[in-house]
């Protein structure tokens, strides 16, 4: 299997090395790890349950032979993401007078020659590349007794200042992380030694015994955030320091990131502040805290600052500071996300939901959104029209973001995606610039934002959709039988979903539930007063309706439960759901760990399918259902199991599918961009080129093919 990232992590068998592995593996289901290691055992667990995406390397450093060994790996593989220099020795202690040659080469070598081989080595083997040497602030003041650990690291930051100085970019970007006072056998190892060959031992013993060493996990979260949210110019910017980096907050509120910041120094945001007429939150205020959380309580980032503009020329301010100091941006709409990907550390983040305008043009025949608006927002203002738009279902999306990525709902199989129903978007591009993106102007534009997700080409402050008449027969419901006749009534779902009765949308799901009380369910729309979903429940005795609604408002409140950690992958159907996949998708369901998790259907067809497969970067024209896969704990609650069971589940049914998935379930920062965009992605980052040269708005389009 073809791997769209591969990461060569050194050390990868004990300590932050270890941590990182699985932090990378739990995180980005499309990610091989090539472990170098000297104790392959602690890897095997994890080789067992990640298969083929753990690639165990067993490799003596100490051994001047190992060089011939790591070329050897290097060459079986086309290209490397990331390279991960984890491996170290802290030996010999004691006076620097005292150390005898050979042990001082030994550090050297392993610290030093080891990590410049390595890199000289995979150098052919990067493009657009991370490589990251974890080091120490030791060398900022020596330490008594440790004099050769010192020289090494202080060596190894000037081997990192070399390498940026001389590979470009295009090729990789550098780093060097000091991690701080870490939990792990190296630790161990320093506590162990006597104060008179190591004087600072003692205070390492005293942090162990009050706790206040750091353990590999956090510091395993806060380098997969380095190596995958930050821009490459930010990851190459500095040196970054754990240390420096923590937010001090009580353990009340500690979920499993909190104390984990990458912000950037705050020069010149004073002068931005000033500038911009909305709200402007820095780390350490209430709000700030507040405004960071995304609905994936999974997911915890730390932004340099987030700003909520009232006005474009707000907007326009921030860009062009962003742009002067080199920062990034993400936007944040309104709703929810599963990735979060809408606030990343250190970055900008520009919260739209002060843009909530909603005007209704004189003759009723179009509306303009601001990007601020909620799907329940806009369907309750069209409704005193009696006008519509087709949007999703779940009230508390925004509608410009929804619409970014495609918008699948109710009324889709009559009237189209809520993206196909889009006559101009407002958009602030890169360079500041106020554009009024319709079929006629800047058609490029127009047709990659209907479906290429959000933020991608800069900041959609509105979108102007033409309306419909609102459906006026409404049938609503929920109807739910024993998980036993699943069978049936997907096969009786799909022959629906495959009709042409554009006046029924139906959506299939097994709900997260104990297994006494698993159900089949199916949540309906009609507008068809005779075949309606009178003949749905006849589909099987003994339906169970859990609610009726009879107007189309009510309708759109499929509402999701809020404070949990979500993991959410989903892929294509094209045609009909086999018996096979029937029985794929039951056997993984019976799999779930207990009341963690579920699947559901969306149907496609109808109207979706009058667009061309070409007419929008939304490519999934020609399919007929997206099969999504959710994972759901509390936050307190440890997800390795759960995650495990999305990716297995996901595997197990991928031959079913046709290797893509719908941008607004995911747009996870691990997964290829040809997933999302299929045969449009060459065309897509062409335009991200042309339009945001610079990467200023953080976005998938910025990941390697």
């Amino acid at each position: 299997m073809l791997y769209q990232q591969t990461a060569l992590i050194s050390g990868a068998s004990s300590g932050i090395g270890l941590a990182l592995t699985k932090e990378l593996l739990l995180s980005y289901p499309f990610i091989q790890i090539v472990a170098l290691c000297r104790n392959p055992e602690t890897l095997q667990q994890l080789k067992r349950s990640y298969g083929d995406r753990v690639r165990i390397e067993c490799i003596d450093f100490t051994n001047r032979d190992c060089i011939k060994s790591l070329q050897n790996v290097v060459n079986q593989h086309t290209h490397f993401s990331y390279l991960i220099h984890c491996a170290g020795v802290v030996m010999p202690f004691g006076d620097i007078s005292n150390v005898a040659p050979d042990e001082w080469e030994a550090t050297q070598w392993i610290n030093v020659e080891v990590p410049r081989l390595l890199t000289q080595i995979c150098l052919k083997k990067f493009s657009h590349s991370r490589v990251m040497f974890l080091t120490s602030d030791l060398p900022v003041q020596p330490v008594a007794g440790a004099s050769a650990y010192c020289v090494s690291k202080a060596s190894l930051n000037m081997l990192c200042q070399c390498f940026q100085l001389e590979v470009d970019n295009d090729i990789a970007v550098f780093t060097t992380v000091v991690p701080g006072n870490v939990d792990t056998k190296m630790q161990e190892t320093i506590r162990q030694a006597s104060n008179r060959a190591l004087p600072a031992s003692e205070l390492m013993r005293s942090m162990f015994s009050a706790n206040k060493l750091l353990p590999p996990r956090l510091v395993a979260q806060y380098l997969r955030q380095l190596l995958s949210d930050v821009t490459p110019n930010t990851f190459g910017s500095r040196s970054w320091n754990l240390l420096e980096s923590i937010v001090e907050v009580s353990p009340a509120k500690q979920t499993k990131t909190d104390s984990i910041d990458t912000r950037a120094t705050e020069t010149s945001l004073v002068e931005l502040a000033s500038l911009v007429g909305g709200a402007f939150w820095s780390p350490g205020s209430a709000e700030y805290e507040e405004n960071r959380k995304v609905f994936n309580q999974g997911v915890s980032r730390f932004p340099l600052v987030i700003i909520q503009p009232k006005t474009k020329t707000d907007i326009i301010h921030i860009v062009k500071c962003a742009k002067q100091l080199r920062l990034s941006i993400t936007i944040k709409g309104q709703g929810h996300g599963v990735s979060g990907m809408s606030v990343l550390n250190n970055a900008i983040v520009i919260d739209m939901s002060m843009f909530k305008t909603t005007v209704l043009n004189v003759d009723k025949s179009s509306v303009n959104v601001g990007a601020g608006v909620k799907n329940s927002e806009l369907d309750h203002f069209l409704a005193q029209h009696n006008k519509v738009v087709p949007l999703g279902t779940c009230p508390d999306v925004g509608v410009v973001g929804a619409t970014l990525g495609g918008g699948i709902g109710f009324l889709s199989r009559k009237l189209g995606l809520s993206c196909d129903n889009v006559l101009a978007f407002g958009l602030i591009t890169a360079d500041g610039k106020v554009k009024q993106v319709t079929e006629s102007q800047h058609a490029e534009l127009f047709w990659a934002l209907k479906g290429c997700g959000h933020g991608q080409f800069g900041v959609v402050t509105d979108i102007t959709f033409k309306l419909h008449d609102a459906p006026q027969n409404i049938d609503g419901r929920i109807l739910e039988w024993p998980l036993c006749h699943a069978r049936s009534i997907l096969r009786q779902y799909s022959e629906i979903v495959l009709s042409d009765n554009r006046s029924v949308f139906l959506y299939a799901y097994l709900s997260r539930s104990t297994h006494d009380k698993a159900r089949i369910s199916i949540m309906g729309f009609s507008e068809d007063s005779v075949h309606g979903l009178e003949s749905v429940a006849k589909w099987q005795d003994g339906a169970e309706l859990l609610s009726r609604r009879s107007q189309y408002v009510e309708c759109q409140s499929n509402n999701y439960d809020s404070d949990l950690n979500l993991y959410w992958r989903n892929g294509i159907i094209e045609g009909e759901l086999s018996d096979e996949f029937i029985e794929t998708l039951l056997s993984c369901y019976r799999a779930c760990p207990v009341n963690s998790g579920g699947f559901m259907l969306d149907p496609l067809c109808g109207a979706i399918q009058d667009v061309n497969a070409d007419g929008s970067a939304f490519i999934h024209r020609n399919a007929s259902f997206v099969c999504s896969i959710t994972g759901i704990t509390q936050f307190e609650r440890d997800d390795t199991e759960v995650i495990d069971w999305v990716n297995k589940s996901f595997d197990l049914l991928s031959p079913f599918f046709n290797g893509h998935s719908y941008q607004n379930y995911d747009m996870g920062n691990g997964s290829p961009l040809a997933l999302y965009y299929g045969q449009h992605t060459a065309r897509l980052k062409l335009l991200k080129q042309q339009y945001d040269p610079t990467g200023l708005f953080i976005s998938s389009l910025l990941r390697p093919d």
